[in-house]
């Protein structure tokens, strides 16, 4: 009991801390996707994406957004040329996410094993999304089609929207709701919970969105997940539960918040799991610094407790990540980003620090 009490004090405590370190001596100024950038403007997922809960194809608001906002600067077409945008028809318009990493890892020694500095490169996303407003306003049909690393259809859903007091109704294929949805698939939040960009459901999800509250329900032939929030203009609570139905005992659930303070922003989300009998835990907790228009410094914590009966030192798992990522023009980001692990000595390739260098395309 004194492990379990302990991963979910040093856990809470990491957030606290980051907390208070980005608000403690800061006078508040104007502020100038990813999660930190709704909490740094204040808006619901929504706003920016036609899938209300985030990620996917852009909005036109969300288009115009990243880049009269998000840029650092805006390259102008060649005389003669028209700038571009993804309407194919009136009715009919596309995006996309192209996103690739440079991995390297750093050499590593245990009693097992002797692992090298090595690297790797690869596609983490490529991604085409169409909208087909059948209805405007009121009714449409949205795919999210996976070109690389495997080809797949992602989501494929109808979405009927603007129903009284903001709500909306999805039906087919989509992502699970869960948590901050945060973009990278590997933090603990998202690997260890299983609610990733890698995971979808056939089912029908309901959300409610009046004022500043936001609920969502999503229910599929296997899960039922549900998300609910407060989202004012410089802060958002809120929390997540997710319930296997066919194995009755497998429940994830536990709370998120985000802060807004002049340049920064911070990210916390705690998540307690329960898988076939054994209790974990995951954490987060996020700072980011908006240096100027277009240039973000990230930096993150996190920690894994995959049996909250064991002692930390056993099965407790860390990682801290340190990085900056400039958006340089419209459509384009990169990101270079340095990650120390920290695990039991006898697991090599859960300690070995990594560099990761990101270039991001997207419309």
């Amino acid at each position: 009991m004194a492990a379990r009490s302990g991963s979910a004090i040093l856990s809470i405590a990491a957030f606290v801390l980051l907390l208070f370190a980005g608000v403690a001596g800061l006078r508040l100024m104007p502020a100038s996707a990813e999660p930190y950038i709704a909490t740094r403007t204040g808006f619901k997922c929504g706003q920016c994406h036609v899938n209300r809960t985030g990620g996917g194809k852009r909005t036109d608001f969300g288009v115009v957004y990243a880049q009269t906002q998000l840029s650092m600067d805006l390259l102008r077409p060649a005389e003669g040329a028209s700038s571009f945008n993804g309407y194919l028809s009136e009715s009919v318009s596309m995006g996309a996410n192209f996103r690739s990493d440079h991995v390297v890892l750093f050499d590593y020694a245990s009693r097992e094993d002797d692992l090298g500095t090595t690297s790797s490169s690869e596609i983490t996303e490529a991604n085409l999304y169409f909208e087909i407003d059948l209805i405007p306003g009121s009714a449409l049909l949205y795919i999210d089609q996976t070109l690389a690393p495997n080809s797949s259809n992602r989501e494929l859903f109808g979405l009927i929207e603007n129903l009284p007091a903001h709500s909306y109704i999805k039906i087919g294929r989509m992502l699970l709701p869960y948590g901050l949805r945060l973009l990278d698939n590997d933090a603990f939040v998202r690997s260890k919970t299983g609610y990733t960009y890698s995971r979808q459901g056939v089912g029908v999800e309901v959300g409610l969105e009046p004022g500043p509250l936001a609920l969502i329900a999503n229910l599929t032939d296997d899960q039922l997940s549900v998300v609910g929030s407060l989202v004012f203009r410089r802060v958002r609570l809120g929390g997540s539960i997710g319930r296997s139905i066919r194995r009755s005992g497998d429940m994830t659930f536990g709370p998120f918040a985000g802060l807004n303070a002049g340049r920064f922003t911070l990210l916390g989300e705690v998540d307690l799991i329960d898988e076939q009998g054994i209790d974990q835990l995951a954490a987060l907790a996020e700072l980011n610094y908006l240096v100027r228009r277009g240039l973000n410094v990230k930096l993150t914590y996190e920690f894994f407790d995959r049996n909250r009966d064991v002692s930390n030192d056993r099965d407790g798992q860390e990682r801290m990540t340190l990085g900056a990522e400039p958006f340089i023009a419209q459509f384009v980001q990169a990101g270079l980003f340095y990650r120390t692990n920290r695990f039991i000595p006898q697991n090599a390739a859960e300690n070995q620090d990594q560099m990761i260098l990101q270039f991001h395309l997207f419309f």
